[in-house]
Protein backbone atom coordinates (compact mmCIF):
# COMPACT_ATOMS: atom_id res chain seq x y z
CA UNK A 1 0.00 0.00 0.00
CA UNK A 2 1.48 3.54 -0.80
CA UNK A 3 1.98 6.08 2.15
CA UNK A 4 -0.89 8.11 -0.10
CA UNK A 5 -2.98 5.14 -0.02
CA UNK A 6 -2.04 4.67 3.66
CA UNK A 7 -3.14 8.12 4.48
CA UNK A 8 -6.60 8.22 3.45
CA UNK A 9 -7.29 5.13 4.80
CA UNK A 10 -5.89 6.23 8.25
CA UNK A 11 -8.29 9.69 7.05
CA UNK A 12 -11.20 7.71 6.44
CA UNK A 13 -10.73 5.54 9.88
CA UNK A 14 -11.02 8.49 11.68
CA UNK A 15 -14.05 9.86 10.17
CA UNK A 16 -15.61 6.35 10.95
CA UNK A 17 -19.26 6.55 12.87
CA UNK A 18 -19.54 2.36 13.30
CA UNK A 19 -16.65 0.88 15.21
CA UNK A 20 -18.07 -2.68 14.57
CA UNK A 21 -16.93 -1.83 10.74
CA UNK A 22 -13.48 -0.87 11.63
CA UNK A 23 -12.26 -4.13 9.86
CA UNK A 24 -13.02 -2.55 6.37
CA UNK A 25 -9.53 -0.74 6.85
CA UNK A 26 -7.89 -3.79 7.75
CA UNK A 27 -5.12 -4.86 4.77
CA UNK A 28 -7.11 -7.55 2.67
CA UNK A 29 -5.73 -11.47 2.33
CA UNK A 30 -4.60 -12.21 -0.98
CA UNK A 31 -6.57 -14.20 -2.91
CA UNK A 32 -10.28 -13.00 -1.70
CA UNK A 33 -12.29 -10.32 -3.40
CA UNK A 34 -16.09 -9.43 -3.50
CA UNK A 35 -17.78 -9.13 -6.99
CA UNK A 36 -20.59 -6.54 -6.56
CA UNK A 37 -23.10 -5.12 -9.40
CA UNK A 38 -26.03 -2.54 -9.21
CA UNK A 39 -29.54 -2.23 -10.71
CA UNK A 40 -30.47 1.81 -10.63
CA UNK A 41 -33.02 3.49 -12.43
CA UNK A 42 -30.35 5.63 -13.76
CA UNK A 43 -27.18 6.28 -14.06
CA UNK A 44 -26.76 9.79 -12.54
CA UNK A 45 -26.07 9.67 -9.17
CA UNK A 46 -27.96 13.01 -8.36
CA UNK A 47 -31.08 12.30 -9.87
CA UNK A 48 -31.55 8.54 -10.04
CA UNK A 49 -31.58 5.63 -7.34
CA UNK A 50 -30.00 2.41 -6.43
CA UNK A 51 -32.68 -0.05 -6.93
CA UNK A 52 -30.70 -3.38 -5.69
CA UNK A 53 -27.19 -4.76 -5.36
CA UNK A 54 -25.59 -8.27 -5.30
CA UNK A 55 -22.31 -9.55 -3.81
CA UNK A 56 -20.44 -12.66 -4.31
CA UNK A 57 -17.28 -13.65 -2.38
CA UNK A 58 -14.48 -14.69 -4.84
CA UNK A 59 -12.27 -17.12 -2.50
CA UNK A 60 -8.76 -17.93 -4.67
CA UNK A 61 -9.95 -19.81 -8.15
CA UNK A 62 -13.81 -20.11 -6.45
CA UNK A 63 -16.89 -18.14 -6.78
CA UNK A 64 -19.04 -18.53 -3.42
CA UNK A 65 -22.15 -18.34 -5.25
CA UNK A 66 -24.31 -20.33 -2.54
CA UNK A 67 -24.15 -17.72 -0.01
CA UNK A 68 -24.08 -14.30 -1.69
CA UNK A 69 -26.59 -11.31 -1.00
CA UNK A 70 -29.05 -10.42 -3.35
CA UNK A 71 -30.75 -6.64 -1.83
CA UNK A 72 -33.80 -5.52 -2.97
CA UNK A 73 -34.13 -1.76 -1.70
CA UNK A 74 -36.87 0.34 -1.83
CA UNK A 75 -36.08 3.92 -3.57
CA UNK A 76 -37.44 7.30 -2.77
CA UNK A 77 -39.12 7.53 -6.10
CA UNK A 78 -40.22 4.44 -7.78
CA UNK A 79 -39.14 2.88 -11.01
CA UNK A 80 -40.97 4.24 -14.28
CA UNK A 81 -41.35 2.53 -17.37
CA UNK A 82 -38.67 3.17 -19.31
CA UNK A 83 -35.71 1.57 -16.63
CA UNK A 84 -38.19 -1.37 -15.92
CA UNK A 85 -37.33 -2.68 -19.25
CA UNK A 86 -34.09 -2.66 -18.73
CA UNK A 87 -33.60 -3.71 -14.92
CA UNK A 88 -36.64 -5.27 -14.40
CA UNK A 89 -37.31 -4.67 -11.16
CA UNK A 90 -41.19 -2.75 -10.92
CA UNK A 91 -42.77 -0.88 -8.25
CA UNK A 92 -43.87 -3.90 -6.74
CA UNK A 93 -40.54 -5.55 -6.55
CA UNK A 94 -39.49 -2.99 -4.39
CA UNK A 95 -41.69 -0.83 -2.67
CA UNK A 96 -41.68 -3.67 0.13
CA UNK A 97 -37.86 -3.65 -0.43
CA UNK A 98 -35.13 -2.45 2.81
CA UNK A 99 -34.23 0.91 3.40
CA UNK A 100 -30.89 1.76 2.27
CA UNK A 101 -29.83 1.65 5.67
CA UNK A 102 -30.88 -1.99 6.41
CA UNK A 103 -29.32 -2.70 2.94
CA UNK A 104 -25.89 -1.19 4.20
CA UNK A 105 -26.16 -3.29 7.61
CA UNK A 106 -26.06 -6.43 5.56
CA UNK A 107 -23.74 -5.29 2.72
CA UNK A 108 -20.70 -3.49 4.47
CA UNK A 109 -19.93 -6.44 6.82
CA UNK A 110 -19.72 -8.78 3.99
CA UNK A 111 -17.43 -7.08 1.82
CA UNK A 112 -15.63 -6.42 4.75
CA UNK A 113 -11.97 -5.65 3.79
CA UNK A 114 -11.60 -7.54 0.50
CA UNK A 115 -11.24 -5.77 -2.51
CA UNK A 116 -14.39 -5.18 -5.01
CA UNK A 117 -14.29 -6.11 -8.16
CA UNK A 118 -16.73 -5.05 -10.61
CA UNK A 119 -17.02 -4.07 -13.92
CA UNK A 120 -17.49 0.26 -14.23
CA UNK A 121 -17.33 -0.14 -10.95
CA UNK A 122 -16.85 3.23 -10.69
CA UNK A 123 -20.59 3.50 -11.70
CA UNK A 124 -21.65 1.20 -8.35
CA UNK A 125 -19.26 3.14 -6.00
CA UNK A 126 -20.96 5.96 -7.33
CA UNK A 127 -24.69 5.33 -6.05
CA UNK A 128 -22.90 3.36 -3.03
CA UNK A 129 -20.87 5.76 -1.69
CA UNK A 130 -23.16 8.72 -0.72
CA UNK A 131 -25.31 6.30 1.05
CA UNK A 132 -22.47 4.50 2.70
CA UNK A 133 -20.73 8.13 4.19
CA UNK A 134 -24.27 9.08 5.61
CA UNK A 135 -24.20 5.13 6.78
CA UNK A 136 -20.59 5.05 8.59
CA UNK A 137 -19.01 8.73 7.86
CA UNK A 138 -16.93 7.54 5.35
CA UNK A 139 -16.38 6.33 2.13
CA UNK A 140 -15.48 2.80 0.88
CA UNK A 141 -12.14 2.14 2.05
CA UNK A 142 -11.54 -0.54 -0.08
CA UNK A 143 -9.24 -0.94 -3.41
CA UNK A 144 -11.49 -0.92 -6.27
CA UNK A 145 -10.89 -3.24 -9.42
CA UNK A 146 -12.54 -2.72 -12.79
CA UNK A 147 -12.65 -5.93 -15.06
CA UNK A 148 -13.16 -3.85 -17.87
CA UNK A 149 -9.84 -2.14 -17.60
CA UNK A 150 -8.32 -5.57 -16.73
CA UNK A 151 -9.52 -7.30 -20.06
CA UNK A 152 -8.36 -3.99 -21.40
CA UNK A 153 -4.79 -4.45 -20.63
CA UNK A 154 -4.95 -8.33 -21.34
CA UNK A 155 -6.16 -7.18 -24.83
CA UNK A 156 -3.20 -4.20 -25.29
CA UNK A 157 -5.01 -1.70 -26.57
CA UNK A 158 -5.20 1.23 -23.80
CA UNK A 159 -5.48 4.46 -25.10
CA UNK A 160 -4.16 7.36 -23.02
CA UNK A 161 -4.89 5.06 -19.82
CA UNK A 162 -8.56 4.51 -20.56
CA UNK A 163 -10.50 1.44 -21.73
CA UNK A 164 -12.31 1.42 -24.60
CA UNK A 165 -16.05 2.15 -23.87
CA UNK A 166 -17.75 -0.40 -26.42
CA UNK A 167 -15.95 -3.51 -24.60
CA UNK A 168 -19.18 -4.60 -23.39
CA UNK A 169 -19.47 -7.20 -20.58
CA UNK A 170 -20.96 -9.75 -23.05
CA UNK A 171 -17.85 -9.10 -25.15
CA UNK A 172 -15.31 -9.96 -22.09
CA UNK A 173 -17.91 -13.04 -21.66
CA UNK A 174 -18.04 -14.40 -25.26
CA UNK A 175 -13.95 -13.56 -25.67
CA UNK A 176 -13.60 -16.49 -22.34
CA UNK A 177 -16.68 -18.72 -23.48
CA UNK A 178 -18.13 -17.87 -20.15
CA UNK A 179 -22.18 -18.58 -20.26
CA UNK A 180 -24.43 -15.51 -19.81
CA UNK A 181 -26.69 -15.66 -17.29
CA UNK A 182 -29.28 -12.98 -17.87
CA UNK A 183 -28.02 -9.36 -18.06
CA UNK A 184 -29.07 -6.51 -16.02
CA UNK A 185 -30.09 -8.54 -12.88
CA UNK A 186 -27.81 -8.10 -10.27
CA UNK A 187 -27.11 -11.32 -9.17
CA UNK A 188 -26.22 -12.62 -12.29
CA UNK A 189 -24.13 -9.62 -13.10
CA UNK A 190 -22.26 -10.39 -10.44
CA UNK A 191 -21.71 -13.95 -11.40
CA UNK A 192 -20.66 -13.17 -14.62
CA UNK A 193 -18.32 -10.12 -13.27
CA UNK A 194 -16.57 -12.46 -10.79
CA UNK A 195 -16.27 -15.05 -13.58
CA UNK A 196 -14.75 -13.00 -15.97
CA UNK A 197 -12.55 -11.41 -13.44
CA UNK A 198 -10.76 -15.09 -12.62
CA UNK A 199 -9.82 -15.69 -16.15
CA UNK A 200 -7.92 -12.46 -15.96
CA UNK A 201 -6.42 -11.71 -12.50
Amino acid sequence: MSWLKQLSSHWQKTHLQRPELASMFDKPLANEWVAIDCEMTGLNPKKHHLLSVAAIHINGNSIDTGNGLHLVCRPPVMPDRDTIVIHGLRTADVEHGMSYDEMLALLLPFIDNRPIVGFCPQIDTGFLNPLVKRYMGTTLPNNIIDVRLLYSRRMGNLAQGDPNQSQHLTKILAHYEIPELGIHDAYNDAIMTAMAFLHMR
